[in-house]
């Protein structure tokens, strides 16, 4: 796993670099996805391309109870990041289409623990713990509208194509989860709200 996320940050910082270098023109911002989730975006470039940075869905959770005799304790975690490209097109003054590709990886884990002291366990199977990564590739298809040249207002769907690969362990035997998933549902739509900073003119070809 840390070797995955080691490739994955230098990915992003060379991209990053060698976007820079080139940049006319960055937008910084807040993604949404099903309205309950949220994220953040970079993208750099020029007005007709720009590389995109995204980190989506970063969440903790833990959470314990006690009944009686009986200590339950749930953990979840989990991120999703996306590096991609777009490119866009003009429409109105105001109004612009874009499109391109993500690449995605998304990391979750949960565990739930429960001690019942009632009860003389033999075996270890109080612990269910669930570890999932999902590569993937992410189609992206939108619109933007402009605001005084500085604020941008996304909308932008993003049909997908994932493999997860992880394990499940709820007593015996563990269970490995390998399967694809492909489509489009509401969580691949997302909504943006950015500020745009450099070069705010359209680049003459």
């Amino acid at each position: 796993m840390k070797k995955i996320v080691v490739m994955l940050t230098a990915m992003s910082l060379a991209l990053f670099s060698f976007a820079q270098n080139k940049s006319q023109q960055t937008e910084a911002g807040i993604v949404f996805s099903s309205l309950n989730n949220f994220g953040l975006t970079v993208k750099t470039g020029t007005d007709k391309g720009l590389w995109r940075f995204t980190a989506l869905s970063l969440s903790g959770f833990k959470n314990s109870s006690n009944s009686d005799s009986v200590d339950i304790t749930n953990v979840s975690t989990g991120f999703q990041v996306k590096v991609g490209r777009e490119w866009r097109m003009k429409i109105t003054g105001t109004f612009e289409f874009r499109y391109g590709l993500d690449l995605s990886f998304s990391y979750s884990h949960s565990k739930n623990v429960r001690d019942d002291k009632s009860v003389r366990q033999v075996y270890d199977g109080s612990t269910v713990k669930s570890d999932n990564y999902t590569p993937g590739v992410n189609l992206v298809l939108g619109f933007n509208y402009v605001f005084e040249k500085v604020i941008v207002l996304g909308f932008e769907a993003m049909p997908f194509f994932n493999y997860t690969t992880g394990s499940n362990t709820a007593e015996y035997p563990k269970t490995k989860i390998s399967n694809f998933s492909y489509g489009i549902s509401s969580s691949s739509l997302l909504l943006s709200i950015s500020y745009r900073f450099g070069n705010k003119k359209r680049a003459t070809i």
